[in-house]
């Protein structure tokens, strides 16, 4: 993050007003979607003093009045605004810098970002600007393209600075006269594929807060505008699965397709009733003396039913005599509409309104038709965003995971 003294550009800056309260030393930035309706919960600054004075960031004091007119104060942190990329070279590779951050006290891995170089006559360089600075400065990369995202407050809770959003494609590395890093910054670039930074993003593994905006945002980009990119220009409704804003792949073996048909028998009430009755009598008749060739059979049927393995012959036969379909790859793409199935025996497409419930239960989705058949989609068949999706998906379509219909609008 660079912070030299770089003039500002002529042409007039995208940064949002400023907007100072009486008494205010220096002001708050207004933000992209500031709403003067909320003026009924403005506080009102009556007097501020500056406590610190920093490199390039500043703490003052404010002393306000609540809406209700209540005395209160306000520590805040004056920032004079930061830049954040998402660079996404021609391998669909996110740009990713680690670094230590002493205030976390660890290494984290994040976008390339920067703050707003201020000149010496105290004019702010433009976020345009510094973005392309940045990129450059941290990851030795320029980019043919760029298109802003927008911006956010980072810590609006006791922080003026606000965050612009880019997206940077059609990189190329910077061999001559590359703008470098800050002599006390030591930076390690990495390239990953988007998906795999967005599933450490939902992980946990990235907790950079600028990072998590970024990532989500380009996920978003990538996979949600397909379907109204795809849609058929003539009017016709488009077949299921044709926007294809998500899509996977699996393979069910024997010992999957038995689990699987397991759990969906224990997500019956009367299997479980069942199972615990017979195990029940066992313990009974065990008490009573009865012969243990009464008692043991039952226990194991109780056992067997409650955990839904008493099917497992069932299903052995099922996929002994059609092994060419049960271990058949069978890959799936969905949108908004529903989804398209496709195997090496066929394809079909199903839309949402053919399901009457969807649940979800030991790594599958169970979902529900109509005629009383069950469809099972494992959640291996997706990645860690595409999951998300795929969830996303049902919800829209109004399912939740747990069986119960969603109220659709």
């Amino acid at each position: 993050m660079a912070r030299s003294s770089q003039g500002a550009s002529e042409h007039p800056s995208e940064r949002p007003p400023t907007d100072v309260s009486e008494g205010a030393q220096g002001g708050t930035p207004r933000g992209p979607a500031d709403h003067q309706a909320d003026d009924r919960l403005r506080e009102t600054v009556v007097a501020s003093r500056t406590v610190h004075t920093g490199h390039y960031l500043a703490v003052r004091v404010d002393d306000i009045l609540t809406p209700e007119g209540k005395p209160s104060t306000r520590d805040i942190v004056e920032h004079p605004g930061a830049v954040a990329i998402v660079a996404l070279d021609p391998e669909d590779r996110v740009l990713m810098v680690r670094q230590f951050r002493l205030a976390a006290g660890r290494t984290l891995l994040e976008i390339p970002a920067g703050t707003l170089d201020r000149a010496a006559d105290g004019s702010l360089e433009e976020p345009d600007l510094a973005a392309r600075r940045e990129l450059e400065e941290e990851t030795g990369f320029r980019a043919g393209s760029w298109e802003h995202l927008g911006a956010f407050w980072t810590a609006p809770g006791f922080a003026t600075e606000l965050m612009h959003l880019y997206l940077a494609r059609d990189l190329v590395p910077v061999d001559v006269d590359r703008l470098g890093p800050d002599e006390d910054e030591r930076l390690e670039l990495e390239h990953l594929p988007w998906r795999e930074a967005v599933a450490m993003a939902e992980r946990g593994e990235i907790a950079d807060a600028k990072s998590l905006v970024g990532l989500l945002r380009l996920a978003r980009l990538l996979e949600v505008p397909a379907a109204v990119t795809d849609a058929p220009a003539t009017g016709a409704a488009a077949e299921p699965g044709s926007g294809r804003l998500v899509s996977g792949s699996w393979r069910l073996g024997l010992g999957d397709f038995i689990h699987a048909n397991a759990a969906l028998v224990r997500m019956s009430r009367w299997a479980t009733v069942l199972g615990v009755l017979l195990l029940a009598s066992a313990v009974l008749l065990a008490v009573l003396g009865a012969s243990p060739i009464w008692y043991v059979p039952m226990g194991a049927f109780g056992v067997l039913e409650a955990s839904g393995y008493l099917i497992a012959p069932i299903v052995w036969w099922m996929v002994r005599r059609r092994r060419d379909l049960f271990e058949d790859t069978i890959s799936i793409e969905a949108d908004l509409a529903g989804f398209r199935m496709t195997s090496a025996s066929g394809s079909g497409s199903q839309p949402w309104a053919a399901f009457r419930r969807v649940r979800e239960s030991r790594g599958c989705f169970f979902l529900d038709t109509l005629a009383g058949a069950h469809l099972i989609i494992p959640h291996a068949a997706f990645d860690s965003p595409g999951l998300a999706t795929f969830r996303r998906l049902l919800i829209d379509a109004g399912f939740s995971p747990d069986g119960v219909p969603l109220a659709r609008s």
